[in-house]
């Protein structure tokens, strides 16, 4: 009688676990994706280009998708990107594009001629008016190995946004605009400017595109422009009428 009683409550047990597995294993998922949220919270949900609408956009998961997919390309390949969505489509349009991270003002940008310039290395910015001693290669990167876009003549003015730190180069701009990389040994002081004080904050540039975004949802449509901001880990809104994020590092 023992061991019939012994087998009887071993097979109730059995019969427990068995029922209690799918369970188990549904909680343990359900933990493991809570977890990855928490590593990492972009993970899951797309962002929603859409926030800075003046209007709030209420936008399905979706709609947010077909939008984020066409953002990204848009803001990659310089092209127009329509998207369509479960009940709302739109079109993203690039526009020029900017540095930030190089006023003293974290939120200034400055207007810059291209998107491709090598930007991974940590700069002193606001240096202030310099002159060209000769002609000189604008490059894309700090260094002869980057590729030369257009020269500058000798004599030309040139706001200096940034020193690289760890070799030579300067990052200028000219009209306005970001042009690129200039050799330091190829300028000097403006005259009259040589015992201005200058230089600004340690920091790394940050590659910034203004864009024009049109939504339609049903009969209601909105249209508006804005600007993002990419780090390196993917294009994100830039803060509303501040077009560079307010969150920045300084080295």
């Amino acid at each position: 009688m023992h061991r019939s009683g012994f087998f009887a409550r071993d097979r109730q047990r059995l019969k427990f676990a068995s029922k209690a597995a799918p369970a188990l294993i549904a909680a343990l998922a359900i933990s493991a994706c809570a977890s990855l949220s928490e590593l990492d919270p972009f993970a899951g949900d797309a962002a929603d280009f859409a926030a800075g609408a003046p209007d709030e956009i209420a936008l399905s998961g979706r709609d947010r998708d077909a939008l984020a997919y066409a953002f990204t390309q848009a803001m990659t390949t310089g092209k127009p990107q329509g998207w369509s969505g479960a009940r709302a489509r739109g079109v993203v349009e690039p526009l020029e594009y900017a540095l930030a991270n190089l006023k003293g003002d974290p939120d200034a940008r400055i207007e810059a001629a291209r998107g491709d310039f090598e930007l991974n290395h940590v700069v002193e910015t606001d240096l202030g008016l310099y002159v060209l001693t000769r002609n000189s290669n604008v490059r894309l990167g700090p260094g002869t190995h980057a590729r030369s876009v257009e020269v500058l003549p000798s004599g030309a003015g040139v706001d200096v946004v940034g020193r690289v730190t760890d070799r030579n180069w300067m990052l200028v701009a000219a009209d306005g605009a970001v042009r690129g990389y200039v050799f330091g040994d190829l300028l000097v002081k403006a005259p009259g400017t040589e015992l201005e004080l200058a230089g600004g904050p340690i920091r790394k540039p940050l590659l910034c595109r203004n864009f024009r975004q049109r939504i339609n949802i049903y009969s209601e449509r909105a249209e508006w422009e804005g600007a993002a901001c990419n780090d390196g880990t993917g294009w994100r809104l830039a803060p509303p009428d501040a077009y560079a994020p307010r969150d920045l590092l300084e080295y």
